[in-house]
């Protein structure tokens, strides 16, 4: 017969048994490890990304901004933006904090799975300080990249004018058409007292269409199938 201590001892290892953390085996856990790697990689990686060239953040750019990252949230698509008012003057000054910028920017350019131009649409042919920010973009920066056109304000006809006036710059870069363009006027906004302005149905409808006719295109969900299927 057992004694009350032995007994016990028997219990206590039988729950420890039992009861034990799982323990992978160590190619287990490397695989399961470079899934997770992946799978970062991929969530860290795959966005739209705005260039903007308002000469404010809040501004009519500044909230379609906001609006366009809704409909991409709905999508579930990641939205970043870099604006053009950012980049620091290229004077000896501040020439390094410039140059910091332009690297950050060619970065998030390289990793992005598309590209969107915000610009007012005004009454100079194109914006300057958009220019300025896709001038410090290498030679064929948006290659294999969908770009869409939005412009605020204006009129529609000076939609195809500030595209004429970008081509020679988006032929540099890599693009041979614009795969959008949308012009949100005055008439695309609602303004209820002091309200900011929020987008009109049909300007979301608008937007919406644009951006779905890229997805296909970018199709992010069999680029993250193919990214987290594990190496043979």
């Amino acid at each position: 017969m057992l004694s009350s201590w032995q007994l016990n001892q028997l219990i206590r290892r039988f729950y420890q048994h039992c009861f034990a953390p799982t323990e992978w085996p160590s190619r287990e856990r490397e695989r399961h490890s470079i899934e997770n790697s992946a799978s970062l990689r991929f969530f860290t990686m795959s966005y739209f990304l705005a260039l903007t060239g308002s000469t404010i953040k809040v501004s009519k750019s500044g909230f379609l901004l906001r609006g366009i990252g809704s409909i991409l949230e709905q999508r579930t698509v990641e939205f970043r933006a870099i604006h053009a008012s950012d980049l620091p003057p290229n004077e000896p000054a501040t020439r390094r904090i410039a140059t910091q910028f332009a690297n950050d920017a060619i970065d998030q350019v390289a990793r992005a799975s598309a590209i969107f131009l915000v610009t007012p649409a005004t009454k100079e042919s194109t914006s300057t300080l958009l220019t300025a920010l896709l001038d410090v973009l290498p030679d064929n920066a948006f290659a294999r990249k969908p770009v869409l056109l939005f412009a605020t304000g204006g009129l529609p006809g000076q939609v195809a004018i500030l595209e004429r006036t970008l081509r020679q710059i988006l032929l540099r870069l890599g693009t041979k058409t614009v795969a959008a363009r949308v012009h949100i006027g005055t008439g695309g906004w609602l303004i209820v007292g002091d309200d900011r302005p929020r987008l009109s149905r049909g300007s979301e409808r608008e937007i919406a269409h644009a951006i779905d006719l890229v997805l296909p295109v970018v199709k992010p969900n069999e680029s993250r199938q193919r990214t987290l299927q594990p190496a043979p």
